[in-house]
């Protein structure tokens, strides 16, 4: 028994090394993506295999860029990968596939939780809170006897919080983190800054200073620190829940980066001015183009479509 369970880890111990070879390849398709996560549902032991071959490939990868600059051998991620192509191409190639939407992010791939573009999924955490990803964001979990930790790498996220009072729940997000006990708040990735909306209890964030909010407030942050607490209503917070977008006096830069996290394929904006104009509105998700056209008209833009899926805006 103990022969062929050793053999058994053996063989998913290869099959998850040859996912992690194949979703990092720049050659994967969108059918790819969707056997892998396919093969990780078959089991705990499945998930754990690909979560282990994961972990070696992220310290490989930084320990490969190292070796560049010294003439010592080490081990590459070559012959970690058993033979498998790799270099600067293939990642180029995978993260230009992440670009247009046809296949996950690196965060994706190599994070515990993520959503596809457009997808929208409830994850229940050990502890027992709950998080609603939204479309293309994906999350990684820490925890520990004295801590529990979480990344959002991007997108957006709601967290229900299991109240536990000898650990608190931290959410890191870009240069700030927010920290809550039997609250429930959102976090969402902005162009260039991150925004914290607490829908019930009170949470604190952290980003150069500290600030505290109560059910209704919401705050940016960014590498320069904390904004000003906007109030506000809880029941119009994180509103892709309802299947809208909602912005106040938002960057174009911020609806953009929105949309592509809801739609394939790409807009790209073809200058920073542009990206600099303020936008309000509330926009249905499952109708992105027609978020677009009102951008063309309300802001006296142009769009043009050069295939793929994507949208020059200028």
């Amino acid at each position: 028994m103990y022969i062929e369970d050793s053999q058994e880890a053996e063989r998913l111990k290869r099959e998850a090394i040859a996912w992690v070879v194949r979703i990092t390849s720049g050659t994967a398709t969108e059918d790819d993506a969707a056997r892998l996560a396919e093969w990780r549902a078959e089991g705990p032991a499945h998930e754990d295999a690909y979560r282990e071959a994961v972990r070696l490939w992220k310290i490989t990868g930084p320990a490969l860029k190292a070796g560049a600059a010294r003439s010592r051998p080490m081990l590459s991620r070559r012959r970690f990968l058993g033979g498998a192509a790799a270099g600067a191409s293939l990642a180029a190639g995978a993260s230009f596939a992440s670009y247009l939407g046809l296949l996950p992010s690196l965060n994706a791939a190599f994070a515990d939780y993520a959503t596809a573009r457009g997808q929208q999924r409830q994850v229940t955490l050990d502890d027992g809170s709950t998080v609603d990803l939204d479309g293309g964001s994906s999350l990684s979990v820490t925890f520990s006897a004295n801590a529990r930790s979480v990344t959002l790498h991007e997108g957006a996220a709601l967290f229900a919080v299991a109240h536990d009072p000898s650990r608190p729940f931290a959410v890191e997000a870009a240069q700030g983190r927010t920290v809550g006990r039997g609250t429930t708040f959102a976090v969402r990735h902005g162009a260039g800054d991150v925004e914290v909306e607490c829908l019930e209890g009170t949470v604190q964030v952290e980003c150069v200073s500290e600030a505290r909010l109560s059910a209704g407030d919401s705050i940016l942050y960014s590498g320069q620190g904390l904004g000003a607490i906007s109030p506000g209503s809880p029941d119009e917070m994180a509103a892709w829940r309802r299947g809208l977008l909602v912005f106040r006096d938002r960057s174009l830069d911020d609806v953009v980066l929105d949309i592509n996290r809801h739609r394939k394929g790409r807009v790209v904006i073809a200058s920073n001015r542009l990206g600099a104009r303020r936008v309000s509105g509330v926009f249905h998700l499952d109708r992105p183009d027609e978020i677009i056209a009102h951008l063309e008209a309300s802001l006296q833009l142009s769009a043009s479509r050069v295939g793929g899926g994507v949208v020059l805006l200028y």
